[in-house]
């Protein structure tokens, strides 16, 4: 009787053994799984913030923010000269006559407005303009005078078809 228990004791633990092996080879298998997933989504996000980190740098390269020879231009002056008070003196061309207004296309629905701006470098800036009908493009050359003045010119316009 006792040899008969100590044989179903031994059964019974050797299926205990063998369902926790089946199983704990289970988990092992779904975690690896899961980690190689992740593996692979944390490679696929690299990858995309590299494209993102070179698009990134591609766009601010033309830029007076990022320009040190463009900046060192304007240390000699007196005052400080910023990608940002440039782009308000452009906008502030909006408030002006059409005949002072830097776009140089009459008013076909509404005034042309200057919507948005990229000052390049100490000399030049890009802005693009629109009526909420009509849009285009502007290559503008601006100054600073010695008196902290700004002047701008426009070298080339564009003004996009309607489809």
């Amino acid at each position: 009787m006792k040899k008969n228990i100590f044989i179903y004791l031994f059964s019974f633990t050797a299926l205990i053994l063998v369902f926790q092996i089946v199983n704990s080879n289970k988990i092992l298998m779904d975690q690896q799984r899961r980690l190689e997933k992740k593996q692979s989504q944390l490679k696929a996000l690299k990858d995309s913030l590299k494209v993102e980190k070179r698009r990134f740098f591609e766009n601010v390269y033309f830029s007076l923010d990022t320009n040190e020879e463009a900046l060192v231009y304007f240390d000699a002056l007196d005052f400080p000269v910023t990608s940002a008070r440039i782009k308000d003196a452009l906008y502030d061309t909006n408030l002006l006559g059409e005949e002072e207004s830097l776009v140089p296309y009459a008013q076909m629905g509404g005034k042309f407005l200057i919507n948005k701006i990229k000052v390049l470098n100490h000399k030049w800036a890009i802005a693009d303009f629109s009526d909420g009908t009509f849009w285009g493009e502007l290559l503008i050359k601006y100054q600073v005078a010695a008196d902290g003045i700004l002047t701008f010119t426009v070298v080339e316009h564009f003004l996009y078809a309607t489809n």
